[in-house]
């Protein structure tokens, strides 16, 4: 009996000792904070400017940046911990400090208003153009990652879609998918092009598709890669019989362009960075049908194409 009552007090003693926790909520910490930070309607920027110790307590943030979801006003009422939610306490979010928040996350039972859930890491500390804390780590983990690194994985956050479409001679399809990506058929001489691209920017983010020499790459689908026999097109690429596949697979990333054989790039594309391009985002396009007209040098043109694609990826 003895043993379990001091267990208790040290238990108790290491609760009121943690800024961080609420102790009497009874969750599960779910994971480090761009695991849980996807559950949260709106992820801000901000610095406290004030402590509020009533029932519940409250921190005030102002607003610095917004970088998921929309608000209205430049100064936010977060409820903090207060024995009963599972909520963080203020001591840990002193007055100055800056922070990246994942509001109303799971656990956080905000009511009508906004509050900070303690089921998860869905805080990292700002200081120095860095963040800190776990960010894909351990519960105990501390890491840094520089703040606008950790802007660029929130804005693309991972996705997998499935879809089927049909497309006709010199028409162009779109459809959007993931966070803000836009999947394309461009149209070409005699056929069509696929183009991965992002509202506001006009890089193809597919172009490094391997390979990139020698052979037809897989973006382009044309009719003599449908024909029984492509070698009577005297006007193929490269004179090659050699045609893509079917399925097309073809990889993108919004560091095409940027990071990866941007403007000023004095260097081929490396093994490496293609790596970083397929480890960010892969598409799989499946032909089920088409119709082929004749063409000029025995290259067919498709008059019809039907198909299916997977995309998948993100950070």
């Amino acid at each position: 009996m003895k043993k379990l009552l001091w267990v208790f007090i040290l238990f108790t003693a290491v609760s009121f000792i943690s800024p961080f926790n609420s102790f009497g909520c009874s969750c599960l910490w779910e994971g480090p904070f761009l695991v849980v930070a996807k559950h949260a309607f709106l992820i801000i920027r901000g610095r406290v400017i004030h402590h509020n110790l009533g029932r519940p307590p409250t921190m005030v943030v102002l607003l610095l940046e917004t970088l998921k979801g929309g608000v209205f006003d430049s100064g936010l009422v977060i409820q903090m911990g207060d024995g009963m939610h599972c909520r963080p306490t203020l001591e840990g979010f002193p007055l100055g400090s800056e922070w990246i928040l994942a509001i109303n996350g799971r656990g956080s039972k905000p009511g009508m208003g906004l509050a900070l859930s303690h089921c998860g890491e869905y805080w990292l500390r700002v200081e120095n153009n860095e963040v800190t804390g776990s960010i894909y780590g351990g519960q105990l983990q501390k890491e840094r990652m520089p703040l606008d690194e950790l802007k660029h994985r929130l804005k693309y956050t991972r996705f997998k879609e499935f879809f089927k479409g049909r497309v006709s001679t010199g028409t162009r399809y779109n459809r959007p998918f993931g966070p803000c990506f836009m999947f394309i058929l461009e149209p070409i001489t005699d056929g069509w092009e696929i183009v991965i691209k992002e509202q506001g920017r006009e890089e193809n983010f597919a172009r490094l598709t391997p390979p990139l020499h020698s052979v037809p790459n897989p973006r382009f689908i044309e009719g003599w890669h449908l024909s029984d026999n492509p070698s009577k097109c005297a006007t193929r690429e490269y004179l090659s019989d050699n045609t893509p596949g079917n399925p097309r697979r073809f990889i993108f990333s919004p560091e095409v362009g940027k990071g990866i054989d941007g403007q000023g790039a004095v260097s081929s594309v490396t093994p490496r960075e293609i790596e970083r391009i397929e480890g960010f985002g892969r598409g799989l396009m499946t032909i089920e049908g088409f119709r082929l007209e004749p063409g000029i040098n025995n290259c067919p043109k498709i008059e019809w194409l039907e198909f299916s694609v997977l995309l998948e990826g993100g950070y």
